[in-house]
């Protein structure tokens, strides 16, 4: 056997011949200490190992210690409170294709493009994509107690990780020998009630001379926050008093189309369950009475660590992971207005797509409502609340497994490979439904048919009724190999290596009932498709210290993708210590990112929503978003209901770019700062076009528009494309200073903001480049201030989390209806700044007791002046929860 010495110069040299011929990967490092006995660590945003935690590309790092302090219950809430993030997906959006999971996204990418990780292997695919159209990571169901501390990697490292990494990387790194036996339980709840929330922790481990196994238990349960139990926010009606916009849904029951048709009066309009809406003279419906806010959920999530030494330099590594979810979302009931009523003569046919029925009489014909009604076409609008809410219980399973082998090669190099799968199972159920031909049966059973003025009894909505049901699965199957240490000596010291490989299989499917895939169920739509894909990676990275004071990391990644062929992502990184408290970093990364399986492979999307008909509102006489009399031309101008499809598109093509980031950390006893510019920019970038985009600048989009006889939309296909680019450059900043008060503590102040300078794209190269800070829905900066204070056995956290005034989301389309006698500052969000108050008392070290309170002053979410429809704040940046208190306690035996 060759002497340590020997086999180190043998290994060195074929590691880097291999590197030099295949690929690279990663960005960067701060000086490494002198100290050779100096454990090194892996960094989020590179493959190699350090001594530092401070690199050449920003890192935030969020302890446990510190996300407990901020009282946040889970990692979602931590994710959210970044500066960085700007926009999150949570289990507000209860209409949504995806209610019971949350995503985030960081610095404008999306959450598509942003890569979640733990311990830094890639977590599988959330198979129901969001919005019917884009993949992402769940972060709902992610484990908080086993959580050592979570790694953000502020820049995109697509050199390193290779695709979704664009906007930046989550890296959440878990506790690892844990010993003992720890329970924690905590309680929390609203001041206002509603949205309540229990958990109970256990942690277990054990130890011998040669391994540990670690277990982290969570049970999770939250209560239903519900809009009525938000009155104080002005949520529990459709009329929210800090809107002139809003109003009750035009959906309660009327008869739409010619004249003479029966109009039920206020007294039959409240006696049959619904609204009367005496502005408009119409029967409506307050939908907010029947919505929730938050689903009720209960969430169960286990995750195992193990370690097992198996020679000197050889361990056995793997963990398991389950997580079993369960979320039932309530929303109001169906509106409908799918049949067709045709007055001609004494006759009146009922129809609907094929099914079609003609009653010879139009005096008794349907409970007798078209008695007096002048030849034409009519409809029923109506609100079914006979059906109840309708609901949606969706069923997760996550399941994942790693196991693995690390070690040290020749005293100096460290290695792992690893064999890795993840599965995640989504079943939603939904009650509250109807097919379109049992409410066919029912309104033309008989020789005279039913009414729909009336309400239906028992016997006739159980007939008529059908519960839909989805069922969804995704996998991923991986295994990588890494090797990192000393490439050659230097004079200024070491330069390191990281080289490794990996290979992936994704697939994902999707599927409803037979009836709702084909379009036979009121008022739902689905998302469905099936595809799969293979990809393989080679990379390394180099770190050379070319000058005692300067360093230069090279990296640079190949991906071969099984549909999209390959790509070869570089990047530099630059690090410059002129002293040992200051670095002067910067970098610059090629981004490749192969479209989203959905938008390639999956069925058209078929959804419904509500838009404004600028088009036909105009042509009818109506102001957009402005109330008007008439029932009809009140509805074309504000609530709209439309189908709408999105379709996939194999055609795609991939997206490339780059990101680039350049800036200062400064690094003290007592301060430290950060100072970073960065930039984004992806060509290419797949997405589509909204309806409500479409509805507004319909005159570049009327191509996906269908309308009906007389102008009016009745349906909006979008199919995913390739814009011409999206932009995005912002500005990182943190501080911290810490106070030795001597026998009175120790006194912390942190600061960290996020100011985003421009946020620019152009849908195709002919068209104007869009300004999305000026056209509105995004804050330009958000700030934190965190403080705390700590004395022998008690601590105290005062947290202030700011998010910056913006436009309005429609911002861009009022301003172009008012043309010179535009108001910009009544078409704003107002800024917010939200507080949170934590203590924490060690009574022993083996018992602890934690209180504290979030949203201190009860801050509500603000609303957007240019909002037309419910809830009339923007759900990605605000939440409704108002103040939350909560007591834990935490015992380890």
């Amino acid at each position: 056997m060759l002497p340590n010495s020997k086999l180190a110069k043998a290994v060195r040299f074929a590691l880097i011949t291999g590197a030099a011929t295949a690929a690279l990967s990663a960005p960067a490092v701060y000086a490494a200490s002198d100290e050779e006995s100096v454990e090194r660590i892996q960094v989020t945003g590179s493959r190699i190992k350090r001594t530092d935690m401070e690199t050449a590309t920003p890192v935030t790092v969020l302890s446990a210690d510190d996300m407990a302090k901020q009282g946040f219950t889970n990692i979602q809430d931590a994710l959210e409170s970044l500066t960085s993030t700007t926009s999150a997906m949570t289990t507000q959006s209860v209409h949504g294709f995806t209610p019971a999971a949350s995503s985030i996204s960081l610095r404008g990418a999306g959450a598509n493009r942003t890569l979640t990780l733990i311990d830094g292997k890639r977590l599988n695919q959330y198979p129901k994509p969001a919005g019917g159209t884009d993949n992402f990571v769940d972060t709902a169901n992610l484990p908080m107690e086993a959580v050592q501390r979570i790694e953000i990697l502020q820049s995109g490292g697509s050199a390193v990780y290779g695709a979704d990494a664009v906007g930046g990387v989550i890296n959440i790194i878990l506790k690892k020998d844990f010993e003992g036996v720890a329970l924690k339980y905590r309680h929390g709840d609203t001041s206002e009630g509603g949205g309540g929330s229990d958990r109970v922790a256990l942690s277990l481990g054990s130890s011998s001379d040669r391994g540990n196994v670690s277990t982290f238990i969570e049970f999770t349960t939250n209560e239903q926050l519900k809009a009525t139990d938000r009155e104080n926010f002005g949520l529990h009606t459709d009329k929210v008093p800090y809107s002139e916009y809003s109003q009750y849904s035009s959906y309660g029951a009327r008869i739409a189309g010619g004249s003479g048709a029966k109009a039920l009066t206020p007294e039959e309009c409240t006696a049959g369950g619904w609204f009367w809406d005496a502005a408009r003279s119409i029967c409506g419906f307050d939908r907010s009475q029947w919505r929730d806010l938050e689903p009720e959920s209960t969430r169960f999530i286990s995750s195992t660590n193990f370690n097992y030494e198996l020679a000197d330099d050889v361990t056995f590594v793997g963990r398991l992971d389950f997580a079993e979810a369960k979320s039932t979302t309530r929303i109001e009931p169906m509106a409908i207005n799918d049949y067709d009523i045709n007055v001609a003569g004494d006759n009146v046919t009922v129809s609907a797509g094929d099914l079609s029925k003609t009653f010879n009489n139009k005096a008794t014909a349907l409970g007798g409502d078209f008695a007096n009604a002048e030849d034409g076409d009519y409809y029923y609008v109506r609100r079914l609340h006979e059906f109840g809410n309708r609901m949606g219980e969706t069923k997760t399973r996550n399941y994942f497994f790693t196991a693995g082998l690390q070690g040290v090669l020749a005293d100096e190099y460290d290695w792992d490979a690893s064999v890795n799968y993840g599965r995640t199972n989504v079943d939603v159920f939904r009650g509250g439904y109807a097919t379109i031909a049992g409410m066919f049966d029912y309104i033309t059973d008989g020789e005279n048919g039913n009414s729909l003025l009336k309400n239906m009894n028992a016997e006739d909505v159980e007939a008529a009724s059908y519960t839909p049901f989805e069922r969804a699965q995704s996998t991923q199957k991986n295994v990588q190999a890494n090797i990192t240490g000393t490439a050659f000596e230097m004079p200024e010291g070491d330069a390191l290596f990281s080289f490794g490989a990996e290979y992936t299989e994704q697939d994902y499917e999707t599927e409803s009932d037979s009836e709702s895939a084909k379009g036979n169920i009121l008022t739902t739509g689905g998302s469905s498709g099936a595809g799969d894909r293979s990809y393989w990676a080679s990379y390394a990275e180099l770190s050379i210290p070319v000058l005692e004071v300067l360093t230069i990391d090279a990296a640079v990644r190949y991906d071969n993708y099984s549909d999209f062929g390959g790509n070869l992502s570089p990047q530099i990184a630059i690090e410059y210590r002129p002293m040992d408290e200051l670095l002067v970093r910067s970098s610059i990364s090629s981004v490749f990112r192969a479209p989203d399986m959905h938008r390639v492979y999956g069925d058209a999307t078929n959804g419904f929503t509500q838009v404004i008909d600028f088009k036909q509102c105009l042509a009818m006489g109506g102001t957009p978003a402005q109330t008007h009399p008439d029932p009809r031309i009140n509805e074309i101008c504000n609530e709209l209901h439309i189908d709408t499809t999105t379709g996939a598109n194999k055609e795609l093509e991939a997206e490339t770019g780059y990101t680039a980031n350049i800036g200062a950390v400064w690094g003290g006893d007592s301060l430290n700062a950060s100072f970073d510019l960065w930039e984004w920019k992806l060509d290419d970038m797949v997405s589509d076009i909204s309806a409500s985009k479409a509805a507004r600048e319909y005159e570049q989009y009327e191509d996906m528009i269908t309308r009906d006889d007389e102008g009016t939309i009745t349906h909006v296909n979008a199919v995913a494309q390739n814009l011409a680019f999206q932009k995005v450059r912002g500005i990182d900043m943190t501080a911290g200073y810490a106070w030795d008060l001597n026998e009175f503590g120790e006194l912390k102040l942190n600061f960290n903001g996020t100011y985003i300078l421009l946020s620019e794209g152009q849908l195709a190269p002919t068209d104007p480049v869009e300004d999305d800070i000026d056209n509105g829905g995004l804050p330009q900066y958000r700030a934190n201030l965190i403080l705390g204070y700590f004395i022998e056995d008690f601590e105290t956290t005062l947290g202030a989390y700011h998010t910056a005034r913006m436009h309005g989301m429609q911002y861009k389309s009022f301003k172009e209806s008012a043309g010179d006698d535009f108001d910009e500052s009544a078409h704003e969000v107002a800024s917010q700044t939200k507080w949170n108050l934590t203590a924490g008392y060690s009574i022993t070290d083996d018992i602890k007791v934690k209180a504290g309170v979030v949203n201190l002053f009860d801050a509500g979410p603000n609303f957007d002046p240019t909002a037309t429809s419910w809830p009339h704040y923007q759900r990605s940046v605000y939440n409704a929860r108002g103040r939350e208190w909560f007591l834990e306690g935490e015992v380890k035996f």
